[in-house]
């Protein structure tokens, strides 16, 4: 878990780069840019409209129909760029905005490179750099988050039972899931099931337990 000490190496190269003059003019410009390259075109999906002319002929044009086709996700598709870009303006929530820009331009750059959108794929690319910029000018804000993380495990104070049943009740749960759909583990239902109610004995067993022992302490 990252610690006070193991970020400061991070701590010093952010406050390098970032007393650049150039530093602050480049993410205003990526928070500018982003903020056109979406919020036109998301208003255009948010409104309804199709975002392309092409025909169903074309991989990019099937793709984007099928989507328009889905309608309610379409807006919702258009709603969330339209307010990642719009909070990217508003120095406040800015990063908010970059926060809320990390799957939408995931999502993007995949798209793009999977349906073999020819020459867009390097301009979406280019996208996610700049959030990345965007996201490393607030490293201090990542750092908190970090920090804060580390020093509140959700299974602090819990019992070593109580933990290897929430363990292995987990693992069992997810192999199980694999060996339905086929994917691997076939012909080990049954024991995967077995597994599973014997990681929930163990956690009620260890919360039991710790209830009986915390009046005591």
């Amino acid at each position: 878990m990252p610690t006070d000490e193991s970020l400061r190496p991070l701590d010093a190269l952010n406050a390098r780069v970032m007393r650049h003059p150039a530093a602050a003019r480049l993410t205003l410009m990526c928070r500018m840019l982003l903020a056109v390259a979406f919020i036109p075109t998301g208003s255009v999906k948010l409104m309804g409209e199709r975002f392309t002319s092409l025909g169903v002929n074309s991989s990019v044009g099937a793709f984007f129909e099928a989507m328009y086709q889905t309608g309610g996700y379409w807006r919702f598709l258009g709603l969330s760029q339209v307010l990642a870009g719009a909070l990217l303006l508003i120095p406040a929530t800015a990063f908010y905005g970059a926060v809320m820009f990390v799957p939408i331009l995931v999502n993007v750059v995949v798209i793009t490179i999977a349906i073999e959108f020819k020459g867009t794929s390097a301009v979406t690319v280019a996208m996610l750099l700049a959030n990345l910029w965007l996201l490393a000018w607030d490293w201090p804000r990542w750092r908190a988050v970090l920090i804060n993380a580390a020093s509140r495990s959700l299974m602090h104070g819990w019992s070593r039972l109580e933990r290897a049943g929430w363990l292995l009740g987990g693992a069992s749960v997810t192999a199980f899931f694999f060996a339905v759909r086929s994917v691997a583990l076939k012909g080990t239902v049954g024991v995967l099931v077995g597994l599973g109610v014997l990681g929930g004995v163990l956690v009620v067993t260890g919360w039991v337990r710790g209830v009986q022992v915390s009046p005591r302490s």
